[in-house]
């Protein structure tokens, strides 16, 4: 490894701002300032610029679209969501991880089929999150990605038109940061076809993820209100799960899609 040089150091210190100013926002916790500071940082050592800047814009579009009409999704969130809004160690983690690992792994054994994954593992964080963020918002009532039936609005599992759209383009965000990496190095034609199955295999990655929702992620029942809910307890009532199994959270979902979205991403490409 080449010794770090003042652009390095600059580069770091900026990855440090970026994190601290998203713990004074709110956009990270304490433990996940820390846990982001290192996680790009360690992006950074692995594969430079490059392996960076999707995840930063996979944060920074995600961070601003959480903040985008709040005052709207916040009570439903909180109702809903063990998690919501500020995002800890393990949140890092879910949509970071299978990247570094990817990071890793292209370190070990550089190839242009690494990169790809890793674009795509990260298409995936963000087509969910995008998915999420503006679905939520979506004026006609959610449906069942298994069954498309109807179901409660915020429910891990359901999706809408508008949810699956805006997942789509967040993908596509994340195609396109690669396309203006890449756009020296391959072919128009090669580039056009690695962005397409960014996409693609990015979108599929949200698609997974919520069916990993509505068939492992746990579900409870409110016995007050009567309404599905992602809390364990309620002010210190515990509720009835009716679905799921209880390890499998949110996080563990977010980072199974991710990877199995690049791992998509790799089978697509070698078919070409």
């Amino acid at each position: 490894m080449a010794a770090f040089g003042f652009t390095d150091i600059l580069v770091l210190f900026c990855i440090m701002a970026i994190c601290f100013g998203a713990w004074r926002k709110k956009s990270l916790a304490v433990s996940g300032a820390v846990t982001a500071f290192l996680l790009t940082s360690a992006l950074y050592v692995l594969g430079g610029i490059p392996f960076l800047a999707p995840l930063l814009v996979f944060f920074i579009s995600s961070s601003l679209l959480t903040k985008w009409k709040s005052e709207k999704k916040e009570p439903m969130e909180k109702r809903l969501y063990e998690k919501s809004g500020t995002r800890d160690y393990a949140q890092v983690l879910a949509n970071g991880g299978a990247g570094l690992l990817i990071a890793v792994l292209y370190y070990i054994n550089p190839s242009k089929e690494n990169v790809l994954a890793l674009f795509t593992a990260f298409a995936a964080c963000n087509a969910d999150t995008w998915a999420s963020e503006v679905g939520i918002l979506s004026r006609s009532k959610p449906f069942s990605i298994l069954t498309l039936k109807p179901v409660q609005r915020g429910i891990s599992g359901g999706v809408s038109f508008l949810g699956l759209f805006a997942s789509l383009f967040g993908a596509g965000l994340i195609s396109g940061v690669y396309g203006f990496f890449m756009f020296f190095k391959f072919t128009l034609t090669e580039l056009v076809i690695s962005c397409f199955i960014i996409t693609v295999s990015g979108f599929a990655g949200s698609l997974i993820d919520s069916v990993l929702g509505v068939t492992l992620q746990p579900a409870y029942l409110e016995q007050a209100s009567g309404k599905l809910t992602e809390k364990k307890y309620n002010n210190g009532t515990k509720n009835t799960k009716v679905k799921g199994f209880e390890f499998f959270s949110n996080d563990m979902v977010n980072f199974i899609s991710s990877l199995a979205a690049a791992c998509l991403a790799l089978i697509v490409f070698s078919l070409l």
